[in-house]
């Protein structure tokens, strides 16, 4: 069961009392303290409460091996993007090896698949923003053309992220905040070349779906860039994903109000937009952990599992990415029993949202809800 936002409460409010007569910030505390101290104050205020779930990295409680299950260890775990689609992770490798021609390949063959280019640019975008030599050496022998600039734009997204860091705002230096604007403004100039190169490819657009959050558009210029996205792929997976992150209140214009209800309609539209109402879950749990047993919720959860048990679901490019879903949900819903096969069939991804939010402990809340999913069958 999900951790009850009462319990947490109260013991973020210990943690802050103890960091506070350290002379410590919350995080500061949190990262000197050792696990031992850390699981003790937990205890202390409630011992119901589950240690993994308010520090990414603690044992859960029961401690479970996973491996009973048919899963890998811990340590066999990966947040690699490109492993889900063995084409693309062939790609990527090849060019995080120096050699651009299986990216330029696959792109090439694959054109008219927007799905399919979408988690390729968004792969080879990362691996680009990790090393642009491979890239630089694609340009000199190939010149620029859409397949190319697609990535070029989604790589230098990645690379002002990275620039920036995923420490809060108040924890980022003026110069990576300066580092993290102008890259991402060179990311939308290089988008507008990849629309002009390939007028008819949704994945630039997309990538400025995804840059809209980072650059505070306006709603009227997302609205423009939306249409323009849809008029090529109305049911786009990745723009929707990330229009859902430009409504969100924590972040964008939106409300809580508005975001379930853009979720709701892309569900209503096609089950392969199921997943956003489990995505606005996610950004809503911090307020109220309940709302994973809310029937909106509940209902689009059961629509991304019938999804997933059909082949177009089940089989396509995303099915891993709708099973992370799924698995956070069913856990955090209390059926934790359920997502037993979905994180079985995961395997050692640990990749993607929601697992990335938590920055480098991804791996171990991945690992934590998939044992909490075992102890579920046993208990």
């Amino acid at each position: 069961m999900a951790l009850q936002i009462g319990a947490k409460t109260r013991v973020l409010m210990a943690m802050r009392k103890e960091a506070k007569a350290r002379g410590l910030s919350v995080q500061k505390y949190m990262g000197t303290a050792s696990h031992q101290e850390l699981i003790a104050l937990i205890r202390q205020v409630d011992p119901t409460v589950n240690p993994a779930e308010i520090v990414p990295g603690l044992p859960d409680i029961p401690p479970v091996d996973v491996t009973r299950w048919g899963m890998p260890p811990e340590a066999a775990l990966s947040t690699d993007l490109s492993r889900p689609v063995p084409v693309v992770g062939a790609a990527v490798a090849a060019a995080r090896a120096g050699d651009w021609r299986p990216a330029a390949d696959l792109l090439e063959r694959s054109y008219g698949d927007w799905a399919m280019r979408s988690v390729a640019v968004h792969a080879l975008g990362e691996a680009a923003a990790d090393d642009g030599a491979w890239m630089r050496a694609w340009r000199a022998t190939a010149g620029e053309n859409r397949h190319f600039a697609a990535v070029e734009a989604h790589g230098l997204l990645w690379l002002g992220w990275k620039l920036r860091g995923s420490r809060p705002g108040e924890e980022t230096s003026p110069m990576q905040h300066d580092a993290f604007f102008q890259t991402l403004r060179r990311s939308e100039a290089a988008s507008h070349r990849a629309i002009e190169l390939a007028p008819d490819d949704p994945t630039p657009w997309s990538t400025l779906i995804t840059l809209a959050r980072g650059l505070s558009y306006d709603p009227d210029q997302f609205a423009a860039h939306w249409r323009e996205l849809q008029a090529r792929d109305p049911l786009h997976r990745t723009g929707h994903e990330f229009a859902l992150m430009y409504w969100s209140p924590e972040d964008g214009p939106g409300s809580y109000d508005s975001l379930f209800a853009f979720a709701d309609r892309a569900a209503a539209a096609s089950p392969s937009l199921a997943f956003l109402v489990l995505q606005a879950a996610f950004d809503y749990e911090a307020r109220d952990e309940n709302i994973w047993r809310d029937a909106m919720v509940q209902r689009a959860l059961d629509l991304v599992l019938r999804w997933l048990s059909t082949p177009a679901g089940g089989g396509g490019v995303f099915a891993d990415s709708d099973r992370r879903w799924a698995a956070y949900a069913l856990v955090s819903a209390g059926r934790g029993a359920e997502a037993v096969p979905l994180f079985a069939h995961l395997g050692v991804d640990a990749s993607g949202r929601p697992w990335e939010d938590y920055n480098d402990d991804a791996a171990a809340v991945f690992d934590s809800f998939r044992r909490r999913a075992c102890a579920a069958v046993r208990s």
